[in-house]
This record gives C-alpha cells, sequence and structure tokens, in this order.
C-alpha cells in the first residue's frame, strides 16, 4: 500500500499487534485499517504532532474524524 502524506495536516501510525504498520493522514485512516486487517482491540493509533508521537484515545479519534467532516468506519 502506498499513501501520500501531507506534513502540513497532523500525521497518524497505526501499528498492530502482528507488528504490521502505516503512516497517513486522517483522509486515508480508514483504509489503512482496512488494508493493514487491524481488529478491535489489537491496533494502537498514534498521532505525530510536531514531530512528537502520542498515542490517540477514543475520544481524541472520534474528534479527529469529526473535525474532518469523515465518518470512522472502524472500531478502536
Amino acid at each position: 500500500m502506498k499513501t501520500t502524506l501531507d506534513s502540513n495536516y497532523r500525521v497518524f501510525m497505526v501499528v498492530t499487534s502482528r507488528g504490521k504498520s502505516a503512516f497517513c493522514n486522517i483522509d486515508k485512516l480508514n483504509k489503512v485499517v482496512k488494508e493493514l486487517g487491524a481488529k478491535e482491540g489489537y491496533f494502537t493509533v498514534y498521532e505525530f504532532w510536531d514531530n512528537k508521537p502520542r498515542k490517540v484515545t477514543k475520544a481524541n479519534l472520534a474528534r479527529f474524524f469529526e473535525g474532518a467532516g469523515l465518518k470512522q468506519n472502524f472500531y478502536y
């Protein structure tokens, strides 16, 4: 899978329990989770803002999708 990152926006990293990972922006996050085969409770989403990684909570993830005007198509 190839994604193009826009460095002007928040960057997310999805890491599965099997060691698969991918970087993306919020608009591709649904696609990345689906393509990695991530199951609820078995993956972690990190956000990168100002070059600092931080684990994303369920509430913050919902706010990110709402702010972008997108629908979250996966359970975290």
